[in-house]
């Protein structure tokens, strides 16, 4: 019987003598058709892989047939437009009554609602004096056997059965049927429900996947085009620094003050091609090139990279190298700039006085057989007194833009890109590189192993004359301080050097100037560089000029300009003296 706090359609219905549950067990139980619920399970489970629509279903069918009933439905507890309990018509099965499936019917004022208030299987006779609003889908009804759905935290809602023969009444058997079939509702519609949870998750997962890929590829582009517009004023600051020495090379003084800024220089330049680097490298866009080399001067022109700046803070660097030459087989450009920048922060994080040693370790050439191609290792080992690394940062020192506190808070601190661009080129040499410290205050080790020594033997390097022919020069550059910068410095070199903002203004000047070389921008508003080489390729003046891009993005120098026949070569800002002597040479 309810309690004190029933509903008013529950105390209702049991005044009337309407719920006859309590027959159930006494009415004769016919004996179980195992073979008919075999058959049913069957079909249960190929239902199992089509939509949710198409199991509830084949559960309402299967009730109906293994019941013998007129109708079988399935309700599901939801709200409706008013935000109210209400019970949906989620399946139907009946012998030639109208669907109804997707209807709603009242949660207080029906069979489903009740058995869900008692939270407890429930048999009706003749439902349709009791509930209205119902239609004609109880018209006729002689019984009702309700059995709520479980779930968690609440009822998935009810399945029933009804009969409108008076000879044909529901008995316990049929409640175990339809109690079992409850059991399987609740299991395909919590299925279901973890299906469509884990496909909302995938999609959420997916859209922020999709948001961290844009924000990094934003993160890159605005690294890249930072690193690019800061080449712009490192040009003409570089230039004028390299003309005011040659001014003043007899003013001690102001040598002194240009130092300082020269220092200061080349420390933004190696933090803009880190900038560019990691760029690169998040792009794929970094490669090496190989070719034979002598170990020695990659670690010689490492050493002098840094030497300016670790005679200046007094530190002790040696250098220990094998006793005999020793060839390898790669890119010495990028290994050079990996040794510099492990050199580089060795300098930058160890006091004043502080020991550095680099040591090589590798087998001599000469004992590797003739016919032996394979590439023996080499090991690079890099130790510093340095402030050390704590333990908890060493697994993520090669990740990008990773500092310390104790080298955040140094004033050439760097921006945490330089060993990353170590770990990658690294790799891209088929090498390892580790790096280890027993703590703060207690040095840093930095161990590279690199498979690349050759039996071939390499000739050792020879310094770039800078000193060329002079030659008549035109500067194209909507900069108007890079042109002058450049051009001063190249005056005194002995060139023959005319500037021009614009393109226009360089078509003008080419009407009575034959330059020998163009060094053009690309990047110009209104007629860009590209437009320019165009233009000038058809002017009678140009035709042995040399035309070389100036880009503020990394290409190789001397770089052919991919058969477009618009440049000759590519530079890449700022201009140094030594690309400008190699194209030069080569005209």
């Amino acid at each position: 019987m309810s309690g004190p706090t029933a509903s008013p359609t529950l105390k209702r219905v049991e005044r009337a003598g309407a719920l006859i549950t309590a027959e159930l067990e006494g009415r004769p139980r016919r004996p179980p058709d195992f073979e008919a619920e075999n058959d049913a399970l069957h079909g249960l489970a190929q239902a199992l892989v089509s939509s949710d629509s198409s199991v509830l279903q084949t559960l309402a069918d299967i009730a109906l047939k293994l019941c013998n009933a007129s109708h079988a439905s399935i309700y599901l507890l939801e709200t409706d437009g008013d935000q109210k309990p209400a019970l949906r018509w989620a399946a139907f099965s009946n012998h030639g009554t109208e669907d109804p499936t997707g209807n709603f019917i009242p949660f207080d004022n029906s069979p489903a609602g009740v058995a869900l208030e008692l939270s407890s299987a429930q048999l009706f006779a003749f439902p349709e004096r009791y509930f209205s609003g119902l239609g004609s889908v109880l018209s006729g009804v002689v019984e009702e056997l309700v059995v709520p759905i479980p779930g968690t935290p609440e009822s998935w809602g009810t399945l029933s059965v009804m009969c409108r023969d008076e000879q044909h009444r529901f008995d316990a058997e049929h409640l175990r049927i339809l109690t079992s079939l409850a059991n399987f509702t609740c299991a395909a519609l919590t299925i279901s429900k973890a299906r469509k949870d884990a496909e909302v998750r995938a999609h959420e997962a997916e859209v922020a996947k999709n948001a961290l890929a844009a924000a990094e590829a934003r993160k890159d582009d605005f690294i890249a085009q930072i690193g690019h517009e800061l080449r712009n004023p490192i040009g003409p600051i570089d230039s004028a620094l390299t003309a005011a020495r040659k001014l003043a090379s007899d003013n001690s003084p102001v040598l002194s003050a240009l130092s300082i800024a020269e220092r200061q220089t080349r420390q933004l330049k190696r933090l803009v091609s880190d900038l560019l680097d990691a760029s690169r490298i998040r792009h794929g866009k970094l490669s090496v090139r190989r070719s034979e080399s002598l170990l020695s001067d990659i670690v010689k022109d490492a050493t002098a990279a840094v030497r300016t700046e670790a005679d200046r803070r007094q530190h002790q660097l040696h250098t220990i190298l094998p006793t005999y030459p020793v060839t390898v087989f790669a890119d010495s450009v990028r290994l050079t700039q990996v040794l510099s920048n492990v050199l580089s922060n060795a300098v930058k994080y160890t006091p004043a006085g502080g020991e550095i040693t680099i040591t090589v370790d590798a087998p001599d050439p000469a004992t590797i057989p003739e016919d032996d191609s394979t590439l023996r290792e080499t090991v690079i080992t890099v130790r510093d007194t340095g402030i050390g690394i704590a333990p908890v940062l060493l697994p993520t020192v090669f990740d990008m833009f990773t500092q310390s506190s104790a080298a955040q808070s140094r004033a050439e601190g760097g921006l945490g890109i330089g060993l990353s661009v170590v770990k990658f080129l690294v790799s891209a040499h088929k090498g390892h590189v580790a790096i280890s410290s027993p703590g703060p205050g207690k040095g840093t080790e930095v161990t590279i192993r690199l498979p690349i020594v050759c039996r071939s033997k390499a000739e050792p390097g020879v310094a770039t004359m800078r000193r060329t022919m002079p030659a008549r020069i035109l500067l194209v550059d909507d900069n108007a301080d890079a042109t002058e910068a450049l051009s001063v410095l190249l005056s005194l070199e002995g060139h023959e050097v005319k500037r021009a903002l614009c393109g226009p203004e360089a078509l003008s000047i080419v009407n009575s100037f034959a330059p020998d070389v163009a060094l053009i921008d690309i990047s110009m508003p209104g007629m860009d560089g590209h437009e320019l080489a165009r233009l000038l390729r058809q002017q009678t003046s140009c035709a042995v000029t040399k035309l070389v891009a100036l880009t503020g993005y990394t290409v190789a120098v001397s770089e052919p300009d991919g058969g477009k026949g618009e440049f000759d070569y590519h530079l890449v800002k700022p201009l140094t003296l030594d690309d400008l002597a190699e194209v030069l040479r080569q005209s």
